[in-house]
């Protein structure tokens, strides 16, 4: 019997999509992804930062919006306020940009999420999922600016290993560069299996329960360095 992955289960209804994204390319690809999910379903999608506002102003509240950052009326960080403030609608970003200061100023602002547009279509997929279950998804690259935010990173500070061993310091280390499980089992002359084996060690002793959570927990402790 095949076994689905533990973030494809356990989900009771269709998840209700707004997405904020003036790029038509991008759009069509946010349709595609949905489409190939009987868990996603697109309420709205509109270029503009007012468009999306008129949606939430009238009612029409999905469960979560991706939301670009750039948009020709302003930014998503505008629209990220205002839903957060009006509803109980979840963000998550869904952007070209990032530098400290995109990721920290949406997260400030209420972003449940951020993602960068390179994301795969299985993590787009699986972080939706999980903003839903009240994780916040972070890309790789992005995590890193959280440090100087929560006061991370400092280089005299004690470091413990968790219990991490050497192997799961290295498999965390190579995802945080944005390697994917199959290159980091062949840098590590590995099996995928070994891999995944690292991993659940990982989340057990972590405490986590995703790769983005892992990563930006271990960037916190001073586990990894990239």
């Amino acid at each position: 019997m095949t076994m689905l992955p533990h973030w494809k289960q356990k989900v009771s209804k269709r998840i209700r999509i707004g997405v904020l994204e003036d790029d038509p390319d991008m759009q069509a690809y946010v349709q595609y992804v949905a489409n190939q999910s009987d868990r996603l379903e697109v309420m709205f999608t509109e270029e503009s930062v007012s468009a999306a506002k008129a949606h939430i102003d009238v009612g029409l509240t999905p469960d979560l919006c991706l939301v670009d950052l750039q948009l020709p009326d302003g930014s998503g960080v505008e629209f990220i306020r205002h839903v957060t403030a009006s509803s109980k609608t979840k963000c998550l970003v869904l952007t070209i940009l990032g530098d400290r200061t995109s990721v920290i100023t949406a997260l400030e602002a209420g972003a449940h999420g951020y993602l960068l547009k390179d994301s795969s279509e299985s993590m787009i997929m699986r972080s939706i999922e999980q903003t839903i279950r009240g994780a916040n998804p972070i890309s790789p690259e992005a995590a890193t600016h959280l440090l100087s935010l929560l006061g991370g990173g400092n280089e005299t500070a004690p470091t413990l290993d968790h219990g991490l061993t050497v192997k799961e310091r290295e498999v965390l280390t190579y995802f945080a560069k944005g390697l994917s499980y199959k290159e980091t089992a062949e840098m590590m002359s590995v099996s995928v299996h070994t891999v995944n084996d690292h991993v659940k060690n990982i989340y057990s002793k972590l405490s986590v329960h995703s790769k983005s959570e892992a990563i930006f927990e271990a960037l916190q402790l001073g586990l990894i360095k990239i």
